[in-house]
């Protein structure tokens, strides 16, 4: 674990990187933002023609890494069960697909980690299906 300023390109080349915050607070986000399917600005989340506003919506994706395709990159997120399913093993799988927005006015849960917003997942070439926000 190692703070956004502290990444190099070392660890660029040797892992996937797991990332918190938004572009405005996290260094490494910030460079790849404009390269991702899935534009976050300082305003809105877009994905398609879907809009959200940054400030009350974060982002939960994994995607190639756009700085070294042959790992990837988690945004904002990590083990996706939540205290609901620790009740048995059973429910113990990974619940989002590759991407979510999420409304955070709504407080997170033993089950969701507040209002999933839009969710989805990339093509085969991890491109964001046509369809999807119109």
């Amino acid at each position: 674990m190692r703070d956004d300023t502290a990444i190099t390109e070392a660890d660029i080349a040797a892992s996937n990187l797991v990332l918190w915050g938004d572009p405005g607070n996290n260094k490494v986000l910030a460079l790849i933002a404009d390269r991702l399917p899935i534009r976050w600005t300082k305003d809105a989340i877009a994905v398609g023609n879907a809009r959200f506003p940054s400030a009350t919506h974060a982002l939960l994706l994994i995607y190639p890494n756009p700085l070294n395709p042959t790992k990837y990159v988690v945004i904002n997120s990590g083990v996706t069960f939540r205290e609901y399913d620790y009740l048995n093993n059973a429910r113990q799988i990974p619940k989002l697909p590759d991407f979510a927005v999420i409304d955070t006015t709504t407080p997170p849960d033993d089950r969701w980690p507040g209002k999933v917003a839009m969710a989805g997942f990339f093509g085969e070439r991890w491109e964001l299906p046509e369809k999807l926000g119109q």
